[in-house]
């Protein structure tokens, strides 16, 4: 990592950034750093890379810079220099580089979007498998990442403190950076999960979940519990992120307006403001969706 970089990744820390979305920023930055060191081993620091060495990056991508040299995805390709263009543009107001060389060079053409989340029967199917499994633990985990919609991150730093409910309400306060703190209401299911695992839990932690190692549950713990239950269920789009993207999607489909979903979900702009750009992609209807709206013009 050069000065420069650390210079950029201070920035995101400071800006409140997820965690995941800094390590993305880290991929891109070792990817570019690795190609262009080969191109050039006389370089000393790819922050001085020019206009032509980002073409000829660009270029690189679109000829081998996917996987087993193929060429890299459209999704891939836009998100690598949206990072590069935001990392470079740092590099020049902290004065480090004259100029910013991303700017100039033509962007590649934007990957349309489409959030992977559970059809109804997919989520039913789901937590069938989960009540048969009879874990107070999972069940009350995967429920809550459905019905409140955290980050994998976000429910592994729940502490008791943050979570209050009672028989008819409920909510959890999500801690985020800068302005990312958020209240989220949880509704009857979250609640009779939770609190039915709790009830029964044995361990005595400040945190709200917890495995058998540790008085805190890990990122890769959760990702782990969800990969188990997506191989028993077959449904090969079951991630953590898709079941945020579920209780996004579901609250499109239920009519509440985005400035509301976007608050739910986290989604802010700078100055604290919901984000509703970020949650137009629930707008975007599923298979499911689409048949239902063709069955409201049946006449049978």
């Amino acid at each position: 990592m050069t000065q420069m970089f650390d210079s950029f990744l201070k920035h995101l820390d400071e800006k409140g950034l997820d965690p995941e979305t800094i390590k993305n920023y880290k991929a891109t930055w070792s990817k570019f750093r690795k190609w262009i060191l080969q191109s050039d081993p006389e370089l000393r620091d790819p922050g001085l890379a020019t206009q032509k060495d980002i073409a000829d990056f660009k270029r690189y991508m679109q000829a081998h810079g996917g996987k087993a040299g193929r060429p890299a995805k459209p999704s891939t390709m836009q998100l690598t220099f949206v990072h590069l263009n935001a990392i470079f543009r740092h590099f020049a107001d902290k004065g480090f580089i004259p100029d910013n060389p991303v700017g100039p060079v033509e962007k590649p053409p934007a990957a349309r979007r489409v959030p992977k989340w559970l059809s109804r029967n997919e989520q039913n199917a789901l937590l069938r498998e989960l009540r048969k499994d009879g874990n107070k633990r999972d069940y009350a985990i995967i429920v809550t990442l459905l019905r409140a919609g955290l980050r994998a991150h976000e429910l592994c730093n729940l502490t008791m403190d943050d979570i209050t409910m009672t028989p008819r309400a409920g909510v959890a306060y999500i801690r985020g950076k800068g302005f990312k703190d958020r209240d989220v209401p949880l509704n009857s299911e979250v609640r009779s999960a939770v609190g039915s695992y709790l009830s029964d839990r044995a361990e005595e932690s400040q945190y709200v979940f917890v495995s058998q190692r540790s008085n805190q549950l890990s990122v890769r713990g959760v990702q782990h519990l969800v990969e188990k239950y997506r191989d028993r269920t077959r449904i090969e789009h079951l991630t953590c992120h898709a079941l945020r993207h579920t209780f996004g999607h579901d609250l499109v489909m239920a009519d509440v307006d985005l400035q509301r979903v976007a608050t739910l979900m986290g989604h802010f702009k700078e100055d604290g403001n919901p984000n509703t750009a970020m949650t137009e992609i629930y707008t975007t209807p599923g298979v499911e969706d689409l048949e239902a709206a063709v069955e409201l013009i049946s006449w049978t």
